[in-house]
């Protein structure tokens, strides 16, 4: 019994150890799944994550990358003269950090960078396709946006030309009609004007102000009642009293001239007494 047991109890110990000798190495130096084991990428090498260094190197995971430079190496002397020309057209990986672009293509690590491989090389996750790719991490070179289309050159608007505007008519003055003629009659032995002559003296004050190229004449006059001395005086005050009005209606006094006539222009018989009231009356002629 004991001789048939030895071997297999021999083979069950030594897979107990090989845990055991994992567990004793530091992998945080390289991405891990979630068992614990090592990401290797599509070259069968360990994916160092972004906190690797040297002192957290793993003898087995490097050693592999030490074979692909020394084979480099001693091929090199013997490259035609077409290598540089391959060499040009292979795929040439940039060293920046890639951000993840959200499509979950790659593996990335805790602040969203793409994990790379010990080559330079973004790990693929088994989301990625060619759609979803980032070009900088598969060494394609990217293709720069057409430029935008120069604008047409925006004509300016032209000025608007405005006719000039037409001529205002000419504005006629309103022809101004000559007042009635003025009789303005006076009470025995009186040089008042009463309300009736003031309203005719009005117009007259209107016309004046509105044609300033006309001066007037006012004569007085009495009947013959009295001497023909105080006569006179009487009919000089009437013409007075009708020039005096028409200054107080801004009239200019140079434009008006006033004399007195006495009795001798009656206009009706003086031995009438409807005749001598006709006759006590002052008279307005317009001079041009």
């Amino acid at each position: 019994m004991k001789t048939k047991l030895l071997p297999l109890i021999a083979f069950v110990s030594a897979a107990a150890m090989m845990p055991a000798a994992n567990a004793a190495e530091d992998t945080s130096g390289y991405v891990t799944d979630a068992n614990g084991a090592i990401v290797k990428d599509s070259s069968g090498q360990c994916v160092r994550s972004s906190t690797w260094t040297p002192e957290k190197a793993i003898a087995s995971c490097e050693a592999k990358t030490a074979a692909p430079a020394a084979a480099a190496t001693t091929e090199a002397p013997a490259m035609t003269a077409a290598a540089p020309a391959a060499a040009a057209a292979a795929p040439k990986y940039t060293s920046e950090t890639i951000m993840d672009n959200g499509m979950g293509a790659y593996v990335v690590d805790s602040q969203g960078r793409i994990v790379r491989d010990s080559m330079n090389r973004c790990v693929r996750s088994t989301s990625w396709s060619k759609d979803s790719a980032i070009a900088k991490c598969e060494g394609w070179v990217e293709e720069k946006p057409a430029p935008a289309p120069t604008p047409a050159p925006v004509a300016a608007p032209k000025p608007e030309i405005k006719p000039f505007p037409a001529p205002a008519p000419e504005v006629k003055p309103m022809p101004v009609n000559e007042p009635i003629h003025f009789q303005g009659f006076f009470d025995f032995d009186s040089n008042n004007l009463n309300a009736k002559a003031k309203t005719q003296l009005n117009d007259y004050a209107d016309y004046m102000k509105a044609v300033d190229d006309v001066t007037l004449k006012i004569t007085g006059h009495t009947d013959s009642v009295g001497a023909k001395a105080y006569n006179q005086v009487l009919s000089e005050r009437r013409a007075n009293a009708v020039k005096t009005y028409l200054e107080e209606q801004g009239i200019a006094g140079d434009r008006m001239t006033a004399i007195g006539m006495g009795e001798s222009s009656p206009i009706a018989s003086n031995k009438t007494k409807d005749g001598r009231a006709q006759n006590r009356r002052v008279e307005i002629e317009i001079v041009k």
